[in-house]
């Protein structure tokens, strides 16, 4: 290897490293603004606590695979309840563990949308 080769390889290296700490930091206080979404933190809290069993809140954060995912699972888990309780009981358990999950990291804005960047803007525009 000649020296011009040895220098390319180290200076991607170092790129290669720079870019990916800055990626693994922490974004749930960004007060810049680059890895904050638009949507509102407290609308996407009011719709999960309310409509959450129906994916509402997924939807409105863009996740619509997992938003109707999560509806489709909540029909079907009411739809057992009269077929086979327990099994009924128990998927609908698991719904609002997802539920409550979800919850969990909208109140504690770690939320992600749909393009990766946080839920954590209480400014209504």
């Amino acid at each position: 290897m000649n020296n011009d080769e040895n220098n390319w390889n180290t200076d991607n290296k170092d790129n290669w490293n720079s870019n990916s700490n800055t990626t693994t930091g922490s974004t749930s206080n960004n007060t810049d603004g680059t890895n904050v979404s638009t949507k509102n933190r407290m609308t996407a809290l009011m719709l999960c606590w309310f409509l959450g069993l129906f994916g509402v809140h997924r939807l409105y954060a863009g996740k619509l695979g997992s938003g109707f995912l999560m509806l489709y699972g909540t029909v079907c888990s009411l739809l057992l309840l009269g077929v086979c309780a327990p099994v009924g009981v128990m998927t609908l358990i698991t719904m609002v563990a997802l539920v409550a999950n979800d919850f969990a990291f909208l109140a504690f804005g770690q939320f992600k949308d749909c393009y990766g960047k946080t839920i954590c803007s209480d400014k209504l525009q």
